[in-house]
């Protein structure tokens, strides 16, 4: 197919990829509040239809042209195929929402995003040191060849810099809520999916997959330290890459009747399962944005997080904040948020402050800048010291 008109070519292919749903809520997210590009460019979005989409595609499908490819995201032995059509759609820029969907050799100036330096900051994470290794080439790689690459947070955009000196012009695109999805929930709700997910009375709740990073174990040696009333929800499928230590952890603690593992909980039903809440905790050892926590003010529950840097960042006064990995300050804060109404009250009101705040708006049209940017004959290769763009 070849195109006759130059466009703005948005990676989506993610959204067919399982366990994928951060980076496809944030493309999609972040392409449907884009705005109108200067020079007049088409906005174009590649996806794969083929295969089940983990969200809908009606709001970007409303106001660009939909790509289908069966190249998925990843396969390099396909790279070369993925810059052709690149090419044929007339893409005077290509998004890529993570480094190793890009293809090698591209056609047009391309922007990359890198979420978060997970595996460049852990051999565990990235599941070994050969591993790791060949991750950071291959992002190096592909940041060499990139015009510009993005980041949710400032605290993110100083981990690149920091893992990659030469990352050509390190740029702010935050992600957002669409808080909208988790106000009004209904007790009539509540209580379905109390009933559905077999939710207790009184829970601590944790959203995310079961990975090393995300240091759920915590909560366990926090909750052995807790009122037996209290009990812990970890919504999130574990990770085949990593081994699952939580049942095993559950069982030699003795908390098999106060923690619960739901691995997956359905789009609609989640922002009731937050309402049923009673605290949110976050204990991760690190994270690019912190999207669940944004998602649990929204629903008006109180927030605990790990003191890092992003979740500072994105949580502001809103939420209280521990050291990672000290069970016993998680105990004594969540258990405060428990028995303390007028301070969870106060934690709400500020939280819902802040996810008003938190749109999609911002990050769209922070990329449609950028992408716009990209395209003009004024556009230069920032050296890597320059400050983030805003």
């Amino acid at each position: 197919m070849t195109s006759a008109r130059r466009s703005i070519l948005i990676d989506a292919r993610v959204n067919g990829k399982p366990g994928g749903h951060g980076l496809a809520r944030s493309v999609l997210k972040l392409t449907e509040h884009m705005g109108p590009s200067r020079d007049g460019l088409v906005l174009r979005i590649l996806v794969n239809r083929s295969v089940p989409q983990l969200f809908p595609l009606a709001g970007v499908a409303d106001r660009a042209e939909l790509i289908d490819t069966d190249i998925r995201p990843g396969a390099v032995h396909h790279s070369r195929e993925l810059g052709q059509l690149i090419r044929d759609v007339g893409a005077a820029v290509f998004y890529a929402p993570y480094p190793l969907f890009a293809p090698l050799i591209c056609p047009c100036p391309m922007v990359v995003t890198i979420h978060d330096c997970i595996f460049e900051s852990s051999v565990r994470d990235a599941g070994g040191l050969h591993r790791q290794l060949g991750l950071k080439a291959a992002t190096a790689t592909i940041l060499r060849r990139a015009a510009a690459v993005t980041a949710p947070t400032r605290a993110s955009l100083a981990e690149i810099r920091r893992h990659y000196p030469a990352a050509p012009n390190p740029t702010l695109i935050p992600n957002g809520i669409d808080a909208s999805q988790f106000t009004g929930v209904t007790d009539r709700a509540v209580a379905a999916v109390r009933e559905q997910y077999h939710l207790p009375e009184r829970f601590i709740l944790a959203v995310g997959a079961r990975r090393p990073h995300k240091n759920h174990g915590i909560l366990l040696h926090a909750l052995a330290e807790m009122p037996p009333t209290v009990s812990l929800v970890i919504v999130g499928n574990s990770d085949p890459k990593f081994r699952d230590s939580l049942p095993r952890q559950i069982s030699r603690l003795g908390l098999g009747s106060r923690v619960r593992l739901v691995p997956a909980v359905t789009e609609e039903a989640l922002p009731a399962v937050y309402r049923a809440a009673s605290v949110f905790a976050f204990p991760s050892l690190v994270e690019g944005y912190g999207l669940p926590a944004l998602e649990a003010m929204s629903a008006g529950v109180p927030v605990v997080a790990s003191a890092v840097p992003a979740l500072a960042e994105v949580c502001g006064s809103a939420a209280v904040f521990v050291p990672p990995h000290d069970a016993a300050a998680w105990a004594v804060a969540m258990t405060r948020v428990l028995d303390d109404s007028a301070a969870a009250s106060v934690m709400v009101a500020a939280g819902t402050a802040v996810t008003a705040a938190a749109t999609w708006d911002r990050g769209g049209q922070a990329l449609s800048d950028l992408l716009s940017s990209v395209t003009s004959a004024s556009w230069r290769r920032a050296p890597s010291a320059s400050p983030a763009r805003h």
